[in-house]
């Protein structure tokens, strides 16, 4: 389980519309699953790359930013892509 610390109003109003939890869980498991296949997948191409310990980190870093993009855009529409 994760924690996840949002403004209390936020939080407050998730916890007491059960609706509004399930709809917010569920973007928030899409999110994270969508992740981690993604790392999982650049794993598995990579697993008989050469890369450096720099190229690991550039790459880590873009995942990320992307990830994060992907869950700020899924937020920003309401949670429907």
């Amino acid at each position: 389980m994760l924690d996840v610390r949002l403004p209390r109003p936020v939080a407050e109003l998730i916890r007491r519309d059960p609706i509004l939890r399930m709809l917010v869980e569920k973007a928030v498991e899409k999110s994270i699953r969508d992740a981690l296949i993604e790392i999982l997948a650049l794993d598995q191409l990579l697993s008989d790359s050469k890369l450096t310990e720099e190229d690991v980190v550039a790459l880590d870093k873009i995942i990320k930013a992307r990830a994060w993009e992907k869950l700020r855009n899924y937020a920003d529409s309401g949670g429907h892509e």
